[in-house]
C-alpha cells in the first residue's frame, strides 16, 4: 500500500463550512442587534466585544456539538471566516473573555433569546404538528442543577387528575422462552385530558420519540455536562442550546426536502442532530477571495454538496 505524504497548505480550507447556514438563519432577525444595544452590567462604557458577538460565538460552538469555552480557540486560525459566517461584527472572544462575559450576561437576556426562537419559526414558516385531537404535544425533561442555598417562592393550584392503568402480561421472555409464572407489569399514567383510556395509552407510548430528542441534546450536542459552576450562566447555556438545537433541526428537516440529498436505504422522517453536524455543519470548504467577492467552494466528491447548496439558498433567500 502506498503511503500518503502529509503537507501543510496556505490555502484557506475550512472544516465547519456549515456555520454559514447558522449565520444566515440568525441574520434574518434583529435579535443580535437588540442584544448589542442592551447593557447587562453597571459599567458606563461599552465592552469592546458586543453581547451579540459573545452569543454568536457560543451558538457557533453549540452547533458544532461543543460546550467547552476552550473550544473557541479553534476559531483563532481563521477568525475572518468565522466572523463572516456567523455575522460577528467586531471580534471572536478568547476563552477567558467568553467565560467572563457569559457570567456577566447570565439570565438577563432570557426573554430576548426565547423570543428569538419564536421569531425564527415565524420567519421560516414553521408550524408545530398537531395530533388528531388538534392538541400539540409538549414533552418536558429536567436537568439537575445545584439549587442549594437558594430560597424560591412559587404559587400552587389544584388540578383535577385521573389515573389510567395499563396492565401488560408477558408469558415469554425476550428469547421466546415460556415463563412458568407470567410477568405482570402495571403502568400508571396521570392525566387531566378527557381522552379515552386507549388514546391516553397510545399518546404515552409516542412519548418515547420525544425522549430521543432529549438524548440528542445531551449526546449529539454534548450538553450533558454544563460548563459553568454558576446557575445563571448555565441557564444562559441552556437557553442558547434551545436556539442552536432548533437551528440544527431546521437545517436537517430542510435538507430532507432536497431532491439531490444522498439516498437512504429506508425512508426517514427526520435527521439526527449528529447527522446534521457531521454532514452539513462539519462540511469541508475552500474559501477564496476575488476583489470584493468571497466564495466558499465545496468539493465535488462530497455527496452532500447539493443538499448543502439547496439548504443555503433556502435560508439565504428567505
Amino acid at each position: 500500500m502506498k503511503k500518503l505524504v502529509i503537507e501543510f497548505s496556505n490555502e484557506r480550507l475550512i472544516t465547519p463550512s456549515g456555520l454559514s447556514l447558522v449565520g444566515q438563519m440568525l441574520g434574518k432577525s434583529n435579535f443580535i442587534k437588540m442584544c448589542n444595544n442592551m447593557k447587562v452590567d453597571g459599567k458606563r462604557s461599552q465592552s469592546q466585544i458586543k453581547n451579540g458577538d459573545i452569543l454568536l460565538s457560543y451558538i457557533g460552538l453549540l452547533c458544532q456539538g461543543k460546550t467547552s469555552y476552550d473550544a473557541i480557540n479553534e476559531m483563532s486560525d481563521d477568525p475572518e471566516y468565522y466572523k463572516l459566517a456567523l455575522g460577528i461584527t467586531r471580534a471572536i472572544p478568547s476563552a477567558e473573555t467568553l467565560r467572563q462575559r457569559m457570567d456577566e450576561i447570565g439570565s438577563s437576556l432570557r426573554e430576548e433569546i426565547l423570543n428569538a426562537n419564536v421569531a425564527m419559526f415565524n420567519t421560516f414558516h414553521v408550524q408545530p404538528s398537531a395530533l388528531e385531537s388538534e392538541l400539540v404535544p409538549l414533552d418536558l425533561d429536567v436537568t439537575p442543577m445545584d439549587n442549594s442555598k437558594t430560597h424560591k417562592e412559587g404559587e400552587s393550584k389544584t388540578i383535577t387528575m385521573r389515573i389510567v392503568y395499563e396492565v401488560i402480561e408477558r408469558t415469554t421472555d425476550k428469547n421466546g422462552q415460556f415463563l412458568l409464572v407470567p410477568d405482570i407489569e402495571c403502568n400508571t399514567i396521570w392525566t387531566n385530558l378527557g381522552w379515552s383510556d386507549d388514546d391516553i395509552i397510545k399518546g404515552y407510548h409516542a412519548h418515547g420519540e420525544c425522549e430521543q430528542f432529549h438524548s440528542e441534546i445531551k449526546t449529539d450536542m454534548d450538553v450533558e455536562r454544563l460548563p459553568s459552576g454558576k446557575f445563571d450562566t448555565n441557564e444562559l447555556v441552556l437557553e442558547l442550546t434551545v436556539l442552536a438545537y432548533n437551528i440544527l433541526r431546521l437545517i436537517g428537516q430542510e435538507s430532507m426536502k432536497s431532491k439531490r440529498a444522498p439516498k437512504t436505504k429506508h425512508p426517514v422522517k427526520r435527521r439526527r442532530i449528529r447527522t446534521v453536524i457531521g454532514n452539513l455543519i462539519q462540511i469541508a470548504g475552500h474559501v477564496t477571495t476575488h476583489g470584493r467577492r468571497i466564495a466558499l467552494a465545496i468539493g465535488c466528491s462530497n455527496v452532500w454538496r447539493h443538499a448543502f447548496m439547496d439548504v443555503y439558498n433556502r435560508f439565504a433567500l428567505a
